[in-house]
């Protein structure tokens, strides 16, 4: 990849200059301090928890000031009387071709991005992995037992929801299933109307299904139309957003589950490329792609579909006991079921055996302790089940393709402890 150098020459950057009249102490002190403007939709839960993660990157980085107004939409005017260092904003602000034109300030973009569709910026992106966000929703269903599935997409048409659409629908082809579309009409783009569509759809839907929709708005009209058509919520349809908005989250009628796409960690490294480009450091990509932390499970999806009540309370028993730990053992003799029945069930319903279905809720374990807490490696592998810390980090690293440690290093800030 070519190496992407910003110079500051142009009358932006002749405004920041230090007076070359001021004490050297003062200018000193100025160069000290980067001036950054962020700009992003402040009313918008995804820009929030970017600019989260840019706060992480300052505190344990002294030198920033970070200029903003949450209260005003950005504008170039104001980017001439801020007179920034750097800049990070959001590619989906209406002001964006124009800000794009800044070719003498150091700039870094987030948000939604196809390099097909959006053409080249000219500098760094950092976005989010959407086909692995769609592969994460399928495997989740999967292993809730689920056999029917379904992707809403809203009124949505832009490359990166293809994308999600896309990684959902390859993830359950592995496994020989299929998927249902909702597919809108031009008028569904507000609540009345698309609470008619999406009603019907869900009506026609055999039962029971998981339906994967594309962020956590939409969802959410997808659970209301669930509750006016009647339909059992996650009995009939599991349901499963994007974003894992708290707000809407919490207060949607079951509480809703959805997919943690990272995005603090997509601010840190917005934040961490800026200040390469700052200092003339920066080697990396055009464009970085995060992958998702985890599924947020609440009450839309927390169902074990399974049609067998002996292997529903085997994966249930097995999800709730296997950092205790518990071997196969374990399970047999609390279900009552021979070795050679509960193999056969096991791989016929989600295609792995009860060792490698306990190995998987550990491992989900030490990937989510890994990336939300400060432990060390032998504290989480004992956490999640495992005595023997070579062993954790071998099938650890068979699964991942990494050693735990630099899994940490991969999805995490350095604020979390990167000991062994």
């Amino acid at each position: 990849m070519p190496h992407l150098v910003c110079k500051k020459t142009g009358n932006l950057a002749q405004s920041i200059m230090p007076n070359i009249h001021a004490p050297k102490s003062s200018r000193l002190a100025k160069k000290r301090v980067k001036r950054v403007a962020l700009l992003l939709q402040s009313d918008m839960a995804f820009d929030r928890a970017i600019a989260q993660g840019i706060g992480d990157y300052i505190h344990s980085h002294s030198g920033w000031v970070v200029l903003m107004d949450p209260m005003t939409e950005a504008s170039m005017q104001a980017l001439k009387l801020w007179a920034p260092d750097g800049i990070i904003t959001s590619l989906h602000l209406p002001k964006i071709k124009e800000i794009t034109t800044i070719t003498d300030i150091p700039m870094v973009g987030f948000g939604g991005y196809s390099p097909q569709e959006d053409g080249e910026f000219g500098f760094p992106i950092v976005t989010s992995n959407q086909e692995e966000i769609g592969r994460m929703a399928a495997s989740y269903f999967i292993n809730k037992g689920l056999r029917n599935f379904a992707f809403c997409g809203g009124t949505e048409k832009a490359q990166w929801l293809q994308e999600r659409k896309k990684g959902f629908e390859d993830e359950l082809r592995k496994q020989a299933y299929t998927c249902s579309i909702y597919e809108p009409s031009d008028a569904d783009n507000n609540m009345p109307s698309a609470m008619i569509s999406l009603g019907a759809w869900l009506d026609s839907l055999p039962k029971p299904t998981g339906v994967f929709v594309y962020f956590d708005g939409w969802a959410r009209w997808v659970l209301d139309a669930c509750v006016l058509r009647g339909l059992q919520v996650p009995q009939e349809i599991s349901v499963l957003g994007v974003d894992n908005d708290q707000w809407l989250c919490e207060l949607s009628q079951p509480r809703l589950s959805s997919i943690d796409p990272n995005i603090e960690t997509a601010g840190y490294v917005a934040a961490e490329t800026l200040n390469n480009l700052m200092t003339d450091t920066y080697t990396g990509s055009p464009i970085t792609y995060i992958n998702p932390s985890k599924v947020e499970e609440r009450d839309s999806s927390n169902y074990l579909a399974f049609e067998d009540p002996e292997l529903a309370f085997a994966v249930r028993y097995i999800k709730e006991h296997a950092c205790d730990p518990i071997d196969p053992a374990d399970v047999l003799k609390v279900t009552g079921m021979s070795n050679s029945t509960a193999y056969r069930k096991f791989m016929k319903s989600i295609g792995r055996s009860i060792h490698s279905e306990i190995q998987r809720v550990q491992l989900d374990r030490v990937k989510e302790l890994l990336t939300t807490t400060n432990l060390n490696v032998t504290q989480i592998g004992n956490r999640s089940g495992f005595d023997n810390i070579r062993y954790f980090t071998k099938i650890f690293r068979d699964d991942s393709g990494m050693t735990p440690t630099e899994y940490r290093r991969s999805k995490s800030t350095p604020k979390v402890d990167m000991s062994d």
